[in-house]
């Protein structure tokens, strides 16, 4: 029989946080954590697809293809000669179709594929049409706040709500309100916006247990809301466990955005339509991809040329 020997609360409390300081919670670990998209530039009147893959530390290209479909199987070609498909993998895309299919055949169980974040917020602003209501504006917020912080927007919205309740029962007097609110709101946001890009500061990711509240209040008043916004939080609800997966991998992006500034800086959108030939949108690609490395730049002199032109007569 072992004994037992009495211990102080204060020893208990102390032997418990030495434990926890030497504690290791396991990650998820991913050989691969990239970002994957496609551009659709045209040949003349014939659509071409460019299939991009994407360091997202080094924000370096990892393979880039101008092919003549994008169908199941040419994608998957694309991934397996650019990616070695027996090491775990972390992947961002947006919200293909295809793509949980296809990613799930080439990695299998080695695959961690978080959906883009503000590809999420984009089908959220489309589900409402483009004149709201406050009260419209506000359900809105409510969803973009589940993963990022919009709380000085409600806030801001809540106290709009309530005087629109009263407002709206006089229809020529909430036409001159709502233009004028919905114009001072829109002024808020940008104000937001500027104060964030003066601290060099982007909009606030919420934690993974604040993301779940935001979503639980609002799928707990389901049956509330419009069709569009009920179908929009059942698809946030199948689709959950590829939302939040960059919360259990160091460093993973919850977005797409690094690939999605590599295609505006290698290929504008005014571009996309104006090529002939294959060559030339290759072309374009090579010249952007030249311009990024530094290729263009001024070429300074060496050392040597600096002292040779000390020298007399070496300069003639």
């Amino acid at each position: 029989m072992e004994l037992i020997f009495s211990r102080s609360k204060g020893t208990v409390f102390r032997d418990f946080n030495k434990m926890m300081e030497h504690v290791e919670i396991p990650q998820l670990k991913a050989s691969y954590i990239v970002h994957y998209d496609e551009q659709f530039p045209k040949e003349g009147r014939c659509q071409k697809f460019r299939l991009s893959l994407l360091d997202a530390k080094t924000k370096q290209k990892i393979g880039e293809e101008l092919l003549d479909d994008k169908s199941p199987d040419t994608i998957k070609q694309f991934l397996i000669s650019n990616l070695d498909t027996s090491k775990p993998i972390f992947i961002v895309t947006d919200f293909g179709t295809s793509y949980p299919k296809i990613l799930e055949d080439v990695f299998g169980d080695k695959l961690l594929h978080q959906y883009c974040l503000l590809h999420l917020n984009k089908l959220i602003v489309n589900d409402f049409p483009r004149k709201t209501s406050i009260s419209q504006e506000l359900v809105k917020y409510r969803l973009l706040n589940i993963f990022y912080n919009r709380e000085k927007e409600i806030e801001r919205l809540a106290q709009l709500e309530l005087e629109e309740r009263e407002i709206i029962k006089n229809e020529v007097v909430y036409k001159a309100w709502i233009n004028k609110v919905k114009n001072e709101f829109y002024r808020f946001v940008h104000e937001l916006e500027l104060s964030r890009r003066r601290k060099k500061e982007n909009l606030e990711i919420n934690s993974l247990d604040k993301a779940e509240k935001n979503f639980n209040d609002l799928f707990n008043e389901l049956s509330s809301f419009d069709i569009s916004v009920q179908t929009r939080l059942k698809m946030i609800k199948k689709h959950w466990k590829n939302l939040i997966m960059f919360h259990f991998v160091e460093e993973a992006p919850a977005t797409n955005n690094s690939i999605e500034n590599y295609y505006s800086t290698s290929l504008k959108t005014h571009r996309k339509k104006q090529f002939r030939t294959d060559i030339g949108i290759i072309n374009q690609l090579q010249l952007s991809s030249m311009k990024r490395a530094g290729m263009f730049n001024e070429q300074k002199p060496t050392l040597i040329e600096r002292f040779m032109a000390f020298i007399p007569f070496m300069s003639c």
